[in-house]
């Protein structure tokens, strides 16, 4: 796996029995937050990390109930003893993404494709100002697609440096020494995914519903 980024892809819509049995992989202050949430946010919180305990357990060899999460300073979550595996999550929708490296931070992001409500005034906030004039430039029946390819290349980007989603350090230019792959993990998603250096490769896997 070295030199490499596996990016898994799963469906977050499951039945009760799989979703129950990913609930008790899960800690108490994971189910707590989950509590927190409106019914249908809680589920596929209970779900993208029942999943996502599944899959460093995978990795790791240690039982996913067992496994101990640090968090850090935007709340990028660290496995706690293990510094050879990098790992984060995204989900959009029904569709999560889990991005796992053995050498390197790594970032990533998926949006459903859909209409994006006042999108201009986002972009103005949260983009550089060489992004927002290519993104005026785009002929408006392509402004909505072009955005949201932008939108999920910037947040994967923050997130491989463990920056918040919703920092604005982005308007000023991004990392050189990041790089970044755009894929289609599904159709009528867009998803990007961020390293550091440029000789890693990408490899996407499908997990079974």
């Amino acid at each position: 796996m070295a030199e490499e980024v596996q990016v898994w892809v799963a469906s977050l819509d499951v039945s009760d029995a799989r979703h129950d049995a990913l609930s008790r992989t899960l800690p108490a202050d994971e189910r707590n937050r989950a509590a927190s949430l409106s019914p249908v946010a809680a589920r596929r919180f209970v779900v993208a990390r029942g999943i996502l305990r599944n899959l460093l357990s995978g990795f790791s060899g240690t039982a996913p109930e067992k496994l101990e999460f640090s968090y850090g300073h935007s709340g990028k979550p660290l496995l706690v003893g293990r510094d050879d595996i990098h790992f984060n999550i995204s989900h959009s929708a029904d569709l999560g993404l889990f991005a796992f490296a053995p050498d390197r931070p790594v970032g990533v992001d998926v949006e459903n494709e859909r209409p994006v409500r006042r999108l201009l005034d986002v972009a103005q906030r949260f983009m550089s100002e060489e992004e927002l004039r290519l993104l005026v430039a785009t002929p408006e029946e392509e402004r909505n697609s072009a955005f949201l390819k932008s939108w999920v290349v910037r947040e994967a980007r923050l997130k491989a440096e463990g920056k918040g989603v919703w920092n604005t350090s982005g308007k000023d230019g991004s990392n050189n020494a990041l790089t970044h792959r755009l894929f289609s993990p599904r159709q009528n998603y867009i998803a990007a995914v961020a390293a550091p250096d440029a000789g890693w490769r990408l490899f996407t896997c499908a997990m079974k519903d």
